[in-house]
């Protein structure tokens, strides 16, 4: 697309305790290959302890929002209140798009191909009760039109940042956070994009609600699914690039697996009827851990380059956390997935 048709974008970006990692965000969205003038960036404070707030105050060309209400979706639809533009990116506060980001994505609104994901057909969602919605989402507006040639919602391909000690090169290794692992879905999951790397047309917002702050994670995936459940399509775009810090160490590692299965548990609580069951287990998960288990005990006593003698003992950290997180999140979402 000629940079002199581009539209205008607004950039929402939460962040919670991010000193280490904002500034490089911020600098990056400000060194984009986007017309200065086209872009609103959004930084949503989510209520930060540490010198976050003081490290934004550099900054005098974005806008900087306090949102005291804890939870990155919340923080997120704070920022779509603020944003003054139809077509509205997100990035997380530990990435660091590449100059191309932006204009990959918008380039890819209109480009029906390969990469474009056809939503659920019509027959495979029939018969479903409508999702039940909090009382914060919104239910669709009238006469929301949206484009039938192109896509909704464009989600871009995550880097990994490189690896500066084995835990970061486990997470790249196992595609923890791989944009291409999410679009490929699953017998249990849809296609959908993380917020690190996705662009959203206003009208979807307008039409199926905003991010539902009953998740506090994989809400992302819960706007993605309610966008093909009413038709809407979703296309990936690998060009649009952004490189993401991992965690960086074992506690970090565990945390997030925990967090995974709990949005899992949260996914399907929500989203169950579309599979038709009240119940999931992830057996070859669990055959994977128990595997990892055994690998893990005779790993002092074989002979292998360090990371893969500690590959079994990080898998056995992440899928043990994974499952406990999926037990907790069946226990408060009162589901049961295993």
């Amino acid at each position: 697309m000629p940079k002199k048709n581009l539209p205008p974008v607004s950039i929402i970006v939460p962040v919670y305790n991010g000193e280490g990692t904002i500034a490089e965000c911020v600098h990056a969205l400000l060194a984009l290959d986007y017309p200065k003038r086209l872009v609103q960036i959004i930084v949503v404070d989510n209520n930060s302890t540490d010198n976050t707030s003081d490290i934004l105050q550099q900054f005098d060309s974005i806008d900087v929002v306090f949102e005291p209400k804890q939870g990155a979706y919340q923080a997120r639809n704070t920022g779509i209140e603020l944003a003054e533009h139809d077509l509205i990116a997100f990035t997380d506060a530990d990435c660091i798009p590449k100059p191309r980001w932006l204009l990959r994505l918008v380039d890819s609104l209109n480009i029906p191909d390969s990469s474009t994901l056809n939503p659920p057909s019509p027959q495979a969602i029939a018969d479903k009760p409508p999702i039940r919605r909090s009382a914060n989402v919104p239910l669709p507006t009238a006469n929301c039109q949206l484009p039938t040639d192109g896509a909704a919602i464009v989600g871009g391909k995550v880097e990994a940042y490189p690896a500066s000690n084995l835990v970061e090169r486990y997470i790249d290794y196992r595609r923890i956070l791989d944009q291409e692992k999410m679009v490929e879905g699953g017998e249990f999951s849809l296609p959908f994009f993380v917020t690190a790397n996705c662009l959203v047309r206003r009208e979807v917002f307008d039409r199926i609600g905003v991010f539902d702050t009953f998740f506090r994670i994989a809400g992302d995936a819960d706007l993605c699914w309610r966008a093909q459940q009413a038709g809407l399509r979703l296309t990936y775009c690998p060009d649009a690039v952004v490189v993401h810090q991992h965690r960086s160490n074992l506690l970090g590692l565990y945390s997030q697996s925990f967090e995974y299965g709990f949005g899992r548990a949260s996914l399907f609580a929500r989203h169950h009827r579309l599979f038709g069951s009240r119940f999931r287990f992830d057996w070859k998960e669990h055959v994977f851990l128990v595997e990892s288990i055994l690998k893990s005990l005779v790993a002092p006593i074989v002979r292998r380059p360090k990371f893969e003698a500690l590959l079994p003992i990080f898998d056995t950290v992440a899928f043990s956390a994974l499952t406990l997180g999926k037990l907790y999140g069946s226990f408060k979402r009162r589901t049961l997935v295993l």
